[in-house]
């Protein structure tokens, strides 16, 4: 009798969870439509989202500039670590001059479509991608060797000796 209240009660937590899961994903649903249903209604609030919307890309991008340059100062080529830096200066240095300039074209014009916007452009964004990735390889390619686990603990148990068990 007690192996079937187990099952039954495995099987009320199932079917609670999924009704559960169900219940929360039409509220999360029905809260984004009514969040994006304000966009028509509140002007200042289609301002903030499209500011926001212009600034999500220099958000991904900068940050990931800045933590490879942080990462660059301990690399142990020079000739690539000024290369590195050269190239993370010309790009963050775009994304502060394309951010400004669509943030000014913006208050000057209220574009709706991200397509008038640099930050947006297909080609600046694959530079930008392909930057990220050409240093990294250029970084990786120049790093010396890193030793592995199986290396390592070859080299840890090289200076002990082994004792026989029989």
């Amino acid at each position: 009798m007690q192996r079937d209240e187990k099952y039954i009660r495995l099987f009320g937590t199932l079917f609670f969870t999924f009704i559960g899961f169900i219940i929360s994903l039409v509220l999360v649903l029905l809260l984004l439509r009514l969040t994006f249903g304000l966009l028509d209604h509140v002007p200042w609030f289609s301002l903030v989202f499209m500011v926001f919307i212009i600034c999500v890309p220099a958000a991904l991008f900068i940050p990931v500039y800045i933590i490879y340059f942080k990462r660059t100062k301990s690399h142990a080529s020079k000739i690539v670590r000024w290369i590195s830096y050269i190239f993370f200066m010309a790009m963050l240095a775009a994304w502060v001059l394309f951010l400004v300039q669509d943030l000014f074209l913006f208050y000057q014009h209220l574009y709706n479509a991200v397509g008038e916007y640099m930050s947006y452009n297909m080609f600046f964004l694959a530079a930008n991608v392909f930057c990220i990735f050409f240093i990294g390889i250029i970084q990786a390619l120049s790093s010396p060797k890193e030793e592995g686990w199986y290396e390592r603990s070859l080299n840890k148990n090289e200076g002990t000796e082994v004792e026989n068990p029989d």
